[in-house]
Protein backbone atom coordinates (compact mmCIF):
# COMPACT_ATOMS: atom_id res chain seq x y z
CA UNK A 1 0.00 0.00 0.00
CA UNK A 2 2.79 2.30 0.98
CA UNK A 3 4.25 1.26 -2.40
CA UNK A 4 1.15 2.35 -4.43
CA UNK A 5 0.72 5.56 -2.90
CA UNK A 6 4.54 6.32 -3.60
CA UNK A 7 4.28 5.45 -7.20
CA UNK A 8 0.81 7.78 -7.28
CA UNK A 9 2.43 11.00 -5.49
CA UNK A 10 5.21 10.19 -7.78
CA UNK A 11 3.19 10.31 -10.66
CA UNK A 12 1.22 12.92 -9.83
CA UNK A 13 4.04 15.04 -9.45
CA UNK A 14 5.66 13.57 -12.97
CA UNK A 15 2.84 15.25 -14.90
CA UNK A 16 3.20 18.53 -16.15
CA UNK A 17 0.00 20.34 -14.23
CA UNK A 18 -3.01 21.49 -17.10
CA UNK A 19 -5.72 23.29 -15.56
CA UNK A 20 -8.95 24.10 -17.71
CA UNK A 21 -10.35 28.12 -17.20
CA UNK A 22 -12.84 28.18 -14.80
CA UNK A 23 -14.69 31.53 -16.20
CA UNK A 24 -14.78 33.09 -19.57
CA UNK A 25 -12.72 36.30 -18.13
CA UNK A 26 -10.25 33.52 -17.32
CA UNK A 27 -10.05 32.35 -20.94
CA UNK A 28 -9.88 35.77 -22.50
CA UNK A 29 -6.77 36.67 -20.12
CA UNK A 30 -4.97 33.05 -21.57
CA UNK A 31 -5.97 33.98 -25.05
CA UNK A 32 -4.81 37.31 -24.90
CA UNK A 33 -1.47 35.76 -23.13
CA UNK A 34 0.61 35.85 -26.74
CA UNK A 35 -0.99 38.25 -28.54
CA UNK A 36 0.98 40.93 -30.22
CA UNK A 37 1.82 44.14 -27.83
CA UNK A 38 0.58 46.95 -29.21
CA UNK A 39 2.68 50.22 -28.42
CA UNK A 40 1.55 52.45 -24.98
CA UNK A 41 -0.98 55.62 -25.41
CA UNK A 42 0.92 58.46 -25.86
CA UNK A 43 1.03 60.95 -23.57
CA UNK A 44 -2.19 63.56 -24.63
CA UNK A 45 -1.13 67.02 -24.25
CA UNK A 46 1.78 68.61 -21.97
CA UNK A 47 1.05 70.89 -19.57
CA UNK A 48 2.48 73.86 -21.71
CA UNK A 49 0.47 73.12 -25.03
CA UNK A 50 -2.95 72.36 -22.36
CA UNK A 51 -1.52 76.32 -21.22
CA UNK A 52 -2.12 77.05 -25.07
CA UNK A 53 -4.95 75.30 -25.76
CA UNK A 54 -6.98 77.13 -22.83
CA UNK A 55 -5.66 80.29 -23.86
CA UNK A 56 -6.51 80.01 -27.25
CA UNK A 57 -10.04 79.21 -26.34
CA UNK A 58 -10.07 82.39 -24.16
CA UNK A 59 -8.47 84.22 -26.88
CA UNK A 60 -11.76 82.90 -29.02
CA UNK A 61 -13.98 83.88 -26.54
CA UNK A 62 -13.13 87.60 -26.17
CA UNK A 63 -12.58 87.43 -29.85
CA UNK A 64 -16.35 86.74 -30.53
CA UNK A 65 -17.88 88.99 -27.76
CA UNK A 66 -15.71 91.72 -29.28
CA UNK A 67 -16.98 91.35 -32.91
CA UNK A 68 -20.53 90.92 -31.63
CA UNK A 69 -20.21 94.47 -29.87
CA UNK A 70 -18.34 96.18 -33.10
CA UNK A 71 -21.71 94.23 -34.98
CA UNK A 72 -24.52 95.92 -32.33
CA UNK A 73 -22.67 99.12 -32.84
CA UNK A 74 -22.53 99.30 -36.23
CA UNK A 75 -26.19 97.82 -36.19
CA UNK A 76 -27.11 100.54 -33.74
CA UNK A 77 -25.33 103.70 -35.89
CA UNK A 78 -27.07 102.08 -39.53
CA UNK A 79 -24.04 100.84 -40.69
CA UNK A 80 -20.05 100.14 -40.22
CA UNK A 81 -17.12 102.67 -40.30
CA UNK A 82 -14.29 101.98 -42.18
CA UNK A 83 -12.44 101.74 -39.10
CA UNK A 84 -15.00 99.00 -36.91
CA UNK A 85 -14.11 97.02 -40.82
CA UNK A 86 -10.95 97.16 -40.79
CA UNK A 87 -11.44 96.11 -37.29
CA UNK A 88 -13.31 93.19 -37.99
CA UNK A 89 -11.17 91.89 -40.23
CA UNK A 90 -8.28 92.38 -38.23
CA UNK A 91 -10.31 90.34 -34.99
CA UNK A 92 -11.68 87.66 -37.60
CA UNK A 93 -8.00 86.71 -38.56
CA UNK A 94 -7.31 86.47 -35.25
CA UNK A 95 -9.64 84.00 -33.99
CA UNK A 96 -9.42 82.08 -37.29
CA UNK A 97 -5.59 82.13 -35.77
CA UNK A 98 -6.83 81.07 -32.59
CA UNK A 99 -9.09 78.40 -34.40
CA UNK A 100 -6.49 76.30 -36.13
CA UNK A 101 -4.37 76.54 -32.64
CA UNK A 102 -7.22 75.01 -30.72
CA UNK A 103 -8.05 72.17 -33.98
CA UNK A 104 -4.69 71.33 -33.60
CA UNK A 105 -4.30 70.24 -30.35
CA UNK A 106 -7.59 69.33 -29.98
CA UNK A 107 -6.88 66.83 -32.46
CA UNK A 108 -3.41 65.80 -30.77
CA UNK A 109 -4.92 65.06 -27.54
CA UNK A 110 -7.83 62.87 -29.22
CA UNK A 111 -5.74 60.49 -31.11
Amino acid sequence: MKRSLVIALAAAMAIPAVTVPVTTADAQVLTGRNAPRRAPPRPALTEREETRLYEAEDQVFEIDSQLAEIQAAGEAAGGLTPAQQAEIETLTRRRAEAQRTIDRLEAKRNR
